[in-house]
């Protein structure tokens, strides 16, 4: 380095020490700033004085080390310099003649100046540990350095994340020797990221792209400490301005608080009601069921309890006669619960309130329930593959929208894809969510209807039990899910790509408006548990059920007039809006218009009087199904006409859109049509397909559909709905690098979340959602025989 250059600096470094030591002792005593006064104008005068005797800044005839060691020319700082030393570093005793530790000084120096600047002391040490391990090579300091994150390829296709080596920081745990303090202090990693504007807009309108560095720092530094830093290096750069919102956010050990305590009682205390009631259930029941079989029928037992040799262990209904009886099936009577649930019933016992509340938490019957794939005479077994299908595709969907902002390379992908017909099934997949609007309404008609006919009328019917049922089959579990993963996830996930905003974040504020189903329309800006607005609608939707169900139940006229005007409305208004806000279909599309606004979700998506149609018709689809008892007569042609009419409306809906090269690109009016028409003609199409395969016109379609492996899969799609987000968040967040998308790795992912959601599915029916059915029969005495 040049003398000049070094000359400088030391002239900073001592006018820093003395400056700070002025700072620090000034306010003790007049006595101590004056003193210090006279330091800092002796510094200057011997410093002034040294320059101008060396020709300052070219000499090479300066002899530094006899510049800062005692002395009795003019021209020397020792005096000073063991002054401020003598004051820094107060525990150490200085000889009068004892040259200064330069190092040490310097090391001194630059601490204070780190400090000036907000950053912690203990901070600002371990940074200068790590510079002085950088220029003498050391390896922890080059493993630290190594941890950055440095650009990668693939910055011309937008990515513009670089994690680094989250693993690598956060190992490194060694002792370094502090020339200044002349202790050994310890050094250990801690993984941080600096978030940078660039003022282009990202994939959500209502933010902007950043470019994301991994950064590898002491444990004893903070996010207050490198705000102060990046505050200075840009104020540095940028004479004196910060004009770059750059923020930092560093991985901090999380610690177990009383929210997550309080989770784990309650998973403590539902855990050993399932132990006890699996423990009843099997000691106290199956075995005495299995000695009253015995002894009836001594030579072959014709019960066998045992789920993995379970052939025996259901009785079919057409034989219920024949047969001891282990397991009835019993049909739930209102909506989302067309599957058949088996109910244990003791042949030679009544069980008591307790004794059933009790067995409600048993894991063998709850697993013999959700595993049973007997078929009650008269259920429409096509709604199952239909259902589970549907959830597959949600699944695939979700499984590309749910790594935004965590891939490498995701939007370059879908680009290069859209141009295959193949991939117009996922962009455009958000019409199986229709396809559940459509099942649902299939049902509550069907089964509501029934029951109206059943007891004699609206006025017979229990209607507070209508309501409390639905609210009861939906809540619990999807509250167990919205606990979980907003308390306990977080616990769950490490790693570099967890330092982003928390999905669940907002449900510790909002959670009330999932309760009450109201957050399609309520705190949009910070919902919580996104994907749960389908929820809200299904919920909203069944309230107004009634206003259409008993119209069709007394005058199919006055029905008929209800369902279009329900009808009109909702495609009315998805028509307006999306003309107004111009929103476009082929979004996805890089040729295709902008929208006025960013706000599809909270305008056109999440609104239930915009989701309308598809439930509407499903009711409609429901009354006749009631109507004609399921025996309706089509003559074959009109039949394959109607299924020929059928696939083309699926595959309008979902290729349509399809634009090769930007070739095909909507205008508005054709895309504000396509918007109002195509969820409804969705449901148009899928609601024939249910009514023929009920019906005896759907062939081997409705033999595919009826396959019995498609019953326990079916009864798991709630639990797999609101599961299925936190799993593919989990993932993505606790890898160490970007997910990297081509067509295999997107196959693998989709199967790996369909696999590990249905697997977790089944555990949350089995312990949770199971139980909470069969609490509801075991307090109010519903299915009771």
């Amino acid at each position: 380095m040049n003398r000049g250059i070094k000359m400088r600096l030391t002239y900073f470094i001592l006018l820093a020490l003395c400056t700070f030591c002025s700072r620090i002792h000034a306010d003790q005593n007049n006595t101590a700033q004056n003193g210090f006064q006279t330091i800092i104008s002796d510094l200057l005068k011997n410093f002034g004085l040294a320059i101008k005797n060396s020709s300052y800044p070219d000499s090479p005839n300066i002899d530094l080390q006899s510049l800062f060691n005692n002395g009795n020319g003019p021209n020397t700082l020792g005096p000073i310099i063991q002054t401020v030393s003598g004051l820094l570093f107060p525990g150490r005793a200085h000889a009068d003649n004892a040259p200064v530790d330069l190092a040490a000084l310097t090391s001194k120096a630059s601490s204070l100046a780190l400090q000036s600047l907000g950053v912690s002391p203990g901070c600002s040490n371990d940074l200068l540990l790590l510079l002085h391990g950088l220029m003498g090579r050391e390896a922890w300091a080059l493993t630290v350095l190594d941890a950055f994150g440095k650009p990668d390829s693939g910055i011309m296709q937008g990515r513009i994340w670089f994690p680094g080596g989250f693993d690598e920081c956060q190992g490194v745990n060694t002792s370094v020797y502090n020339n200044a303090t002349e202790t050994t202090d310890q050094f250990t990693g801690k993984y941080c990221r600096l978030d940078i504007p660039t003022g282009v807009a990202s994939f959500d309108p209502a933010a902007e792209s950043k470019i994301r560095v991994g950064l590898c720092v002491s444990g004893r530094c903070n996010v207050a400490d490198l705000t102060k830093l990046i505050e200075a290096v840009q104020s540095t750069l940028f004479n004196g301005t910060t004009n770059a919102d750059i923020t930092a956010v560093c991985d901090e050990p999380l610690r177990l608080g009383s929210d997550a305590i309080g989770c784990l009682c309650f998973l403590a205390v539902l855990g050993a009601f399932i132990l006890l009631g699996t423990l009843y259930d099997i000691l106290a029941v199956q075995m005495k069921i299995k000695t009253d079989n015995a002894c009836k029928v001594p030579h072959k037992p014709t019960v066998d309890t045992g789920i993995s040799n379970g052939k025996n262990a259901f009785v079919p209904h057409d034989q219920k006669n024949d047969l001891p009886t282990v397991y009835t099936v019993k049909a739930d009577k209102h909506v989302n619960i067309g599957k058949s649930s088996i109910e244990p019933v003791s042949q030679q016992h009544s069980y008591g309130t307790m004794e059933r509340i009790l067995l409600a938490f048993s894991v063998y019957s709850n697993g013999v329930k959700i595993l049973n794939t007997d078929q009650r005479e008269g259920s429409l077994g096509a709604l199952n593959g239909i259902r589970f299908l549907s959830m597959a595709w949600v699944i695939l969907g979700h499984t590309l929208a749910f790594a935004i902002g965590l891939d490498a390379n995701l939007f370059q992908f879908a680009y290069e894809q859209e141009s295959y017909v193949y991939f117009c099934a996922i962009m455009y997949a958000t019409v199986s969510v229709d396809s559940f609007f459509t099942l649902s309404g299939v049902l509550v008609a069907y089964l509501t209807l029934r029951e109206l006919k059943k007891v004699g009328g609206a006025k017979r019917l229990n209607w507070l039990m209508f309501y409390f049922h639905r609210f009861w089959r939906l809540t619990p579990p999807y509250m167990l899910v919205l606990m979980f993963g907003t308390v306990l996830s977080p616990y769950l996930i490490m790693g570099p790509l967890r330092l982003t905003n928390d999905i669940m974040g907002e449900c510790r504020k909002n959670w009330w408006t999932n309760l009450l189903y109201i957050n399609n329309y309520v705190e949009l800006d910070h919902w919580c548990m996104g994907w749960s607005w389908y929820l809200a609608n299904d919920m909203q939707f069944y309230i107004i059920s009634p206003l259409i169900l008993l119209p069709l139940f007394y005058n199919v006229f006055a029905g008929a007039v209800s369902c279009l005007v329900f009808l009109s409305a909702s495609l009315a208004a998805r028509w307006v809006i999306a003309y107004q806000h111009e929103y476009p279909v082929q979004s996805m599309l890089p040729d295709a218009p902008q929208p006025k606004d960013g706000n599809f979700m909270k305008n056109l998506y999440a609104p239930s009087l915009t989701r309308l149609g598809p439930y509407i018709v499903g009711l409609f689809a429901g009354y006749l199904l009631y109507k004609t008892n399921r025996k309706l007569k089509i003559p074959k042609s009109l039949n394959l006409l109607l299924w020929f009419l059928s696939f083309a409306t699926f595959c309008l809906v979902v290729y349509g859109p399809y634009s090769r090269d930007g070739n095909h690109i909507f205008s508005l009016g054709e895309s504000s049509a396509y918007t109002a028409l195509s969820r409804t003609a969705w449901g148009v199409a899928l609601a024939y397909l249910i009514i023929a395969c009920c019906t005896g016109h759907g062939g081997w379609i409705n033999e595919l559909l009826s396959w019995p492996g498609f019953i326990p899969l079916s009864r798991l799609t709630y639990c797999a709905y609101l599961i299925h987000p936190l799993v593919m968040i989990t993932f993505h967040t606790s890898r160490r690098q970007l997910t990297y998308f081509t067509q295999f790795e997107l196959i693998y992912l989709f199967l790996g979340h369909m696999t590990l959601t249905y697997g977790l599915s089944f555990i949350v029916s089995l312990v949770f959602e199971a139980p909470m059915m069969g609490l509801e029969k075991a307090v109010l005495g519903k299915g009771r025989k």
